[in-house]
């Protein structure tokens, strides 16, 4: 034949791009041979598989009953084109041999069995058994290996044979090293004394889909210095160290995960740039904590920009009880928390000394603590509250200070205190979390928060009404205020702020059980003025913002008069600052007396500031008593069961 055909084919063969060429292997643990070649017919073993694979190969694996007791090291990967891929099938891989059922030797009450291999960790059916510290210092349910034995105290009236002991003695489940363009799916690794997935450096990403890390001595999952992972839909839970941990520079990106109930965190991050969406986090001591980088074998480490750990977090729920604390960000580093749901625990968001974090469109609720604590830079805004206390740079805002803490920090200016209620089922806002249309900005995402599928927001029954609110014949809603428990009424603005001397004005707004209306209490509203000149001054008592969608139709108070004769007026200050003053009236009676004004059938008499549009610009509102003092004098008033109805 002559030459050019044979160099043609050549040529073509030069051609071929290495998935053209690549090979399908399958492992099957119950009916496979590793005599066989794994394509026509299935390997037994994964180690034989993994000795066979090359460049853009892929690797079905067969589920078993019985997990497989190996591990999957890929020293290969593939091509942006065609990927290395690893079909799971939804197989387990098992760092856990069975402890031996027979051969114990009992001594009192500690039995041993000869074995080998050190065991790192004794599982069970779940549960991690706890390591004693000698084998003669065995309590019930503990165990030690060493020079060979494996030892177990267990229960009263019981033997090793009673449990089903895993003995953990394998590494990690799927490992790779410079490996990369590998795709990971429908695959749990389990029982691993270090990691269920290890993941270390490269230059090409990985992809993982469907996984699960389940208690391992270490990590669910992990990667290292600057690998580059995306993960979708996983689970990492009960793992003896944390459920994720991300180290070095590595750049790590998860959607869909359940990440709970592991020993130390459930997620952490450590230098890099990563991102969490859709995704759920619970049961851990900290749930969430982000972290300056440690070096690792990178050049130029100390000075990687990625030292300092970037973090977005979206569509996340994290729930925490008792001492656990939700979100920690520690020094180094920052955190972007959107259309988040940071709920219960000690303390709901940390922000250490040089850290940062931004938080919008998000609710934080329910801690024991302080929903916020923050000794380093923290920036938000379309914010939800409940209750409310916000410690900032060593300043504890209660709920009663959040104008003070909207002051001092310029944050927060559309975000509310109010207890967050959702759809039933979902975790959209409901009309019964006053401010739904508020709290949220919608040109940022709007009210959904969580891992729920976007969309419309589902329907909802329109009877559903805020706590304590009700209806009006009319078709108005009411909101009561009975300052038994909290103090909408918590702001004091004199005007002028001091006298000529720069004395000023010492002025409070606070729940007391003196008088009451209704109920065992009232809001104390007390002033006392400096000497004169100016010899005349403008109290105004301001309600927190309140997070009303609708404009206010009618305002009733009980006012505990002093008999002096004051002038007072009523005020509703809307979103733009614009003002809509009522007609001014006197203090001439002592006592409790009902104070209303209808703002339908008495229209405001004074309308200015704000936008000048002359209607009310919902949310937010504000509702003002003012009333006028004299130089020297100290003001009591107090005010109960406020009712403010609001309507189109």
């Amino acid at each position: 034949m002559p030459p050019f055909p044979r160099l043609l084919v050549f040529g073509l063969l030069l051609t071929l791009s290495p998935g053209a060429l690549a090979a399908t292997y399958t492992v099957d643990g119950e009916r496979g041979d590793d005599g066989n070649d794994g394509i026509t017919a299935p390997f037994r073993t994964l180690g034989k598989a993994v000795a066979a694979l090359r460049t853009s190969d892929t690797l079905v694996i067969v589920k078993t009953a019985a997990p497989y007791r190996e591990s999957l090291p890929l020293t290969v990967g593939g091509t942006a084109a065609a990927p290395l891929v690893i079909e799971g099938n939804g197989a387990t891989l098992s760092g856990a041999d069975p402890a031996p059922q027979d051969g114990w030797e009992r001594r009192g009450e500690v039995f041993a069995v000869a074995q080998s291999q050190e065991v790192k960790f004794l599982f069970g059916p779940g549960v991690c058994y706890r390591q004693g510290p000698s084998a003669a210092g065995l309590s019930a349910e503990e165990w030690y290996w060493h020079e060979g034995r494996l030892c177990f105290r267990p229960a009263a009236d019981k033997t090793p044979g009673d449990y089903d002991l895993l003995m953990s003695v394998r590494v990690s489940g799927v490992l790779t090293t410079g490996a990369g363009q590998i795709v990971v799916r429908n695959l749990t690794c389990e029982h691993f004394y270090n990691d269920g997935f290890n993941i270390h450096g490269g230059s090409a990403p990985l992809w993982f889909e469907q996984i699960r890390g389940l208690w391992n001595g270490d990590e669910g999952f992990s990667c290292h210095e600057n690998c580059e992972c995306y993960v979708r839909d996983a689970e990492f839970a009960h793992n003896q160290w944390h459920g994720i941990a991300d180290v070095n520079f590595a750049r790590s990106h998860y959607s869909g995960l359940s990440v709970h109930d592991n020993i130390s965190k459930g997620i952490w991050f450590l230098g890099g740039m990563h991102s969490v969406i859709d995704s759920e986090v619970f049961g851990s001591p900290t749930n969430i904590a982000l972290s300056r980088g440690d070096y690792g074998n990178v050049p130029l480490a100390d000075q990687h920009p990625l030292r300092r750990s970037v973090t977005n977090l979206r569509n996340v729920i994290v729930r925490s009880t008792g001492e656990q604390v939700g979100i920690a960000i520690g020094g180094g580093a920052a955190g972007v928390l959107e259309h988040c749901l940071v709920q219960g625990g000690k303390t709901a968001l940390d922000v250490e000394a040089d850290a940062t974090a931004y938080v919008v469109n998000s609710i934080i609720s329910g801690a024991q603590a302080a929903e916020i604590t923050a000794r380093g830079s923290y920036l938000a805004d379309y914010n939800l509250y409940h209750p409310g206390r916000l410690s900032i740079a060593g300043t504890l805002y209660p709920p009663e200070r959040f104008e003070d803490y909207r002051a001092a920090t310029g944050n927060d200016a559309h975000s509310f205190l109010h207890e967050p209620r959702f759809i039933d089922g979902t975790l959209w806002t409901s009309r019964a979390s006053p401010g739904k249309g508020a709290t949220f900005n919608s040109a940022y995402g709007g009210p959904d928060i969580g891992p729920r599928p976007r969309g419309p927001a589902p329907e909802e029954d329109p009877s559903i009404l805020p706590p304590g609110a009700t209806t009006t014949a009319e078709g108005g809603i009411v909101y009561g205020y009975d300052f038994e428990a909290s103090n909408p009424w918590s702001r004091v603005y004199p005007e002028p702020e001091e006298n000529d001397a720069g004395e000023a004005v010492l002025g409070r707004a606070e729940l007391s059980g003196e008088q009451a209306q209704s109920g065992k209490g009232s809001c104390r509203l007390q002033v006392t003025l400096p000497a004169g000149p100016p010899q005349r001054w403008n109290i105004k008592w301001f309600t927190i913002k309140l997070a009303y969608d609708m404009p206010v139709r009618r305002l009733s108070l009980w006012l505990y008069g002093d008999g002096s004769g004051r002038q007072y007026r009523l005020r509703v200050r809307d979103g733009s600052g614009e003002c809509f003053w009522g007609k001014r009236q006197s203090i001439d009676w002592t006592g409790w007396r009902r104070v209303s004004w209808d703002l339908r059938a008495d229209p405001p008499q004074d309308i200015g500031a704000g936008d000048g549009n002359r209607r009310q610009d919902v949310p937010p509102l504000e509702v003002v008593l003012e009333a006028g003092a004299t130089a020297g004098e100290t003001v009591v008033l107090y005010a109960d069961d406020l009712e403010v109805e609001i309507g189109r």
